[in-house]
């Protein structure tokens, strides 16, 4: 039997096999290789889902942010020229990172907003006036405060001479400083707010980059009689332009339209007087100053008109509810502002400029319990003054709609049941763009919502996308 030896490897066959375990660590190497570029793409990718869901997560966060502010009715300088979209919107502060990332909110308005009757309470602008002196002002009342109800601009709020409480209700006091990093502003102690998280906002604007005079409407050529004979106990007036006071009956009313007035004076003295029909359902306006010998004439005007009259002032025409006078005017729709009272800012439209300065009074109310101004809709005197007289008992003194003044002084007795400046409830909506923008290592992601809100302060998101 022959029995066969094992193959024994000589140190000359070490070529044969070389070849194979270079070959080997080739493809190792490769594998390896390969596999490293497919850990370093997939830690790449992952960082890069990482950080789009921390900038969506901050993103979402300051949207969020943004609507809950608008449910506080924080949203006035979105519906002033600050919200405009030419302007870039107006920016909402957000105090802190989320996710590291910085996160910039801005506002804009929407496609169906309605001008700034929704926003403001009061707008007092301060022009004309001198320096050193105020521009608002507080008197009377046996220490009773003065409410005013909503947002409120004062270019100086630290201009005032409060003799009596001021206090400001849902809404903030928002002035202008060229500075808004380190504004100096001193308030009075008889001011306060409700709630107490209200209280200041800077501008860095002044107030002609922040408002814009409502739309003018067409006023008729024609010139009315200023002296009609009375229709069933009322004096009715027709729209139209007026040269010559109006002579004014025990029960006035004038017709829904818009009415111009040159170098008049309309003192209403042992008069009720009411402007345009009231419109429920549209507005939310109801009349609250009785006027029955004129109710039938109101009762026809609502088939033949729109609601609401607007009465424009041009040179030195002013109101004066004087000694058992009573003045109600109804809001009118003018482009996107509801507007009772405006002061001609410039020639246009065979109207004049109003003449009126930040000491004459535009509006102005008779000290008592028989006097009553109750106007709806926007009052719009930027260079001139607003004085209510000392309101008392059931007196109405009343701005629904808001105002822009010069200077305003408060008065209101004790007794004072109807002295009321207020952003008024009524079923007017409008419409918002929110955009929130995260921005962490030079990359950003945008959320923008379109948001209604209705006359409830409740809001509604009607669309939502996400944009990187």
């Amino acid at each position: 039997m022959m029995l066969h030896q094992p193959t024994r490897r000589t140190p000359d066959d070490k070529g044969s096999i070389l070849p194979l375990v270079l070959v080997m660590m080739v493809v190792i190497a490769v594998i390896v290789t390969s596999l490293a570029g497919y850990i370093a793409t997939s830690l790449r990718y992952g960082n890069v889902v990482e950080e789009r869901a921390d900038r969506l997560a901050a993103a979402d966060g300051g949207l969020r942010y943004a609507i809950e502010r608008l449910q506080n009715s924080a949203y006035a300088g979105c519906l002033s020229n600050l919200g405009d979209a030419a302007n870039g919107g107006y920016t909402i502060e957000f105090p802190v990172t989320v996710n590291d990332a910085q996160i910039n909110i801005t506002c804009t308005k929407g496609s169906n907003s309605i001008g700034d009757i929704k926003a403001w309470a009061i707008i007092v602008t301060g022009e004309g006036v001198p320096p050193g002196q105020w521009f608002w002002q507080s008197q009377a009342g046996g220490g009773k405060t003065k409410l005013l109800g909503g947002p409120v601009w004062i270019t100086d709020p630290g201009r005032s001479d409060l003799k009596s409480p001021v206090e400001i209700e849902d809404g903030d006091i928002w002035y202008s400083r060229t500075d808004c990093i380190s504004p100096v502003l001193t308030l009075e102690a008889s001011l306060t707010f409700t709630p107490d998280y209200r209280g200041t906002i800077c501008v860095d604007q002044v107030w002609t980059d922040v408002y814009s005079a409502p739309t003018i409407g067409v006023v008729s050529a024609t010139t009315p009689d200023p002296a009609p004979a009375p229709v069933a106990g009322c004096t009715i007036f027709e729209p139209g332009r007026y040269a010559v006071a109006p002579t004014l009956g025990p029960n006035t009313y004038f017709k829904s339209g818009n009415y111009y007035f040159e170098d008049v004076t309309i003192n209403i003295t042992d008069s009720v007087v009411t402007a345009g029909w009231a419109d429920f359902d549209r507005w939310g306006d109801q009349q609250f100053v009785a006027n029955a010998p004129c109710d039938a004439a109101m009762a026809a005007d609502q088939g033949t008109s729109l609601s609401g009259a607007t009465w424009y002032l041009g040179g030195t025409s002013k109101v004066e509810i004087d000694n058992k006078g009573s003045l109600e005017i109804m809001r009118r729709l003018q482009g996107d502002s509801l507007v009772s009272i405006q002061g001609i800012d410039t020639d246009a439209d065979g109207m004049i400029t109003s003449t009126l300065g930040y000491n004459d009074n535009v509006a102005w109310t008779k000290s008592g319990n028989n006097s009553d101004l109750a106007i709806h809709g926007l009052l719009w005197a930027p260079r001139a003054q607003l004085e209510f007289g000392n309101v008392t008992n059931s007196a109405n003194g009343q701005l629904l709609g808001g105002a822009a003044v010069s200077r305003i002084v408060l008065q209101a007795s004790a007794s004072a049941q109807a002295f009321t400046i207020r952003v008024e409830t009524s079923p007017i909506y409008f419409e918002l763009r929110i955009d929130s923008t995260a921005t962490k290592n030079g990359e950003s992601t945008t959320m923008t919502a379109v948001v209604q809100v209705d006359d409830q302060g409740t809001t509604a998101v009607n669309s939502l996308r996400v944009r990187d």
